[in-house]
């Protein structure tokens, strides 16, 4: 039972990143800005998951670890530039383009780590790359570069985050879903205040003067943007929360290479998101072409060949360590 909950959970995750892409693709519709968006959303995902599971008695330890730095602001930059590339394209075609962290992490594995992807996975790289730059050459070409980067940044902080979390000791030793959510929490919250008291900062600087204005860097006005605040605490903080829930959950309860082959839909969930926003008004965009779907179920299959070459490889070393009697077919 608890196995069948966990892919319960896992559905839940892909449904809730679709869900998290339409309110981005909302906050753009009213006119937030990245970067405030984002860290009020973050402040209140932090918010809602601490008042949930506590600061437990490692927290003061969790802040001065220098890698807690690394996965906060990982996780916060991440979102910005998603965000970011949901400005330029479709919330289902810019999904699409995040999909570049996982041959980024192979790579990043295979150099720093010494982890050899197979030769399966290896060719379910190339496949995800290949789909990525047909994706960007289909791209309108007045906003191609812009998205390409903005996706290849976000996933680029996707797998540092990854890593940083990996090798986090105290993130290491958390085994259960209230461990890990408190961990994520008080690194989400440490990291989204400073770097919303450095926005204000900017932004107040910018106002007088003391720095040349930017699109990069929010205004006082955007700073305090009604819609912003309101949208970004309330709709985009629960979505995160849940988000963050559902993944530790299902995790635990059925492992990380389903969960990640589960991940793999994430482009489609985003594009029934997407329909649904468009069909009651919320947003704008067009619906993905002829290209963009066949990208998505391409894509879909890559990843899922990646996975599905992991696991035929652990199952393989683990039927070595059995005696021959004990030993069942790979079929």
């Amino acid at each position: 039972m608890p196995r069948a909950v966990g892919w319960l959970e896992a559905t839940a995750c892909v449904f809730s990143i679709g869900a998290v892409s339409l309110v981005y693709a909302i906050g753009h519709a009213l006119g937030a800005h990245p970067i405030a968006f984002i860290l009020y959303a973050m402040i209140a995902t932090a918010a809602v998951t601490l008042a949930l599971v506590g600061f437990g008695p490692q927290a003061a330890a969790i802040v001065r670890h220098p890698m807690s730095w690394v996965v906060g602001l990982s996780i916060i930059l991440l979102e910005v530039f998603y965000f970011q590339t949901i400005a330029y394209v479709a919330p289902a075609h810019g999904n699409i383009v995040l999909r570049i962290g996982i041959p980024l992490s192979m790579a990043a594995g295979w150099v720093f780590l010494r982890r050899r992807p197979l030769p399966l996975a290896i060719g379910g790289g190339v496949v995800i790359v290949l789909v990525i730059a047909f994706v960007v050459a289909v791209t309108p070409s007045d906003v191609r570069w812009p998205m390409a980067i903005a996706g290849t940044l976000a996933g680029t902080f996707m797998v540092l985050r990854g890593f940083a979390s990996e090798f986090h000791p105290m993130n290491r030793t958390a085994s259960t879903v209230r461990e890990k959510l408190r961990f994520t929490g008080v690194v989400v919250l440490v990291a989204s205040a400073l770097s919303l008291a450095l926005a204000a900062a900017a932004a107040v600087a910018v106002a007088n003067g003391v720095l040349p204005e930017t699109r990069m860097l929010p205004t006082t006005a955007q700073m305090l943007h009604a819609p912003t605040i309101i949208l970004g605490c309330v709709v985009g903080g629960a979505a995160l929360a849940l988000m963050f829930y559902f993944n530790f959950s299902s995790v635990i309860a059925i492992g990380t290479e389903n969960l990640m082959a589960m991940m793999a839909f994430s482009p489609a969930t985003t594009w029934i998101f997407q329909e649904a926003g468009v069909a009651l008004g919320w947003i704008d965009v067009r619906r993905p072409d002829a290209d963009i779907v066949a990208a998505i179920v391409v894509c879909i299959a890559a990843v899922l060949l990646i996975f599905w070459a992991d696991v035929r490889a652990r199952r393989a070393l683990a039927l070595r360590h059995l005696p021959s009697t004990d030993r069942i077919p790979l079929s």
